[in-house]
């Protein structure tokens, strides 16, 4: 059960050797559990992040709290959220919602703003909901793009440690 635990954090952590966060080290745990364990490493990181992106259950506010970290930018307290799926398109169904909800959450926590990073592991890209004119000027100046509409599409960016909080200005 340990050896399954822990492979199992290792491959939702690294998005199955995805993340530029992945070490040799890690690989090679995963490996070695992997096959202490009688386990297909790509099967299992597909059951597993199936069952991730199953977020049907989970109010609007509570996928903008999931996985989220404080983040201070120019004085302003941000909350940074992502959340990683191998069905982004569950999510961006749901962009007005999540959307809405942004102000009230940022509220109850007392930060200005909410960035919501959607996360498709599968295609190793990101989308940035863009609720207002601050969130569209830190992804223009963050990632250097041009913000169109209510989203945008960050391709390689899947690591909040590595390829977003750094870059946030």
């Amino acid at each position: 059960a340990i050896k399954g635990a822990m492979l199992t954090c290792i491959l939702s952590d690294m998005l199955e050797f995805r993340s530029p966060t992945t070490t040799a080290h890690d690989r090679w745990v995963a490996e070695k559990l992997g096959a202490a364990l009688g386990v297909s490493i790509p099967e299992y990181a597909t059951e597993m992040f199936t069952a991730k992106s199953d977020v049907s259950s989970f109010s609007d506010a509570a996928l903008l709290k999931m996985d989220s970290k404080e983040y201070e930018l120019d004085g302003r307290l941000l909350r940074v959220s992502v959340l990683e799926t191998t069905a982004p398109q569950v999510l961006l169904d749901r962009k007005a919602a999540l959307m809405a909800a942004i102000p009230a959450v940022a509220a109850e926590d007392g930060a200005h703003e909410v960035l919501m990073f959607i996360v498709d592991i599968l295609n190793e890209q990101a989308t940035l909901l863009i609720p207002n004119d601050y969130v569209r000027r830190v992804a223009e100046r963050s990632f250097g793009v041009t913000v169109t509409g209510d989203s945008v599409v960050l391709p390689g960016v899947v690591s909040r440690k590595k390829q977003i909080i750094p870059v946030l200005q």
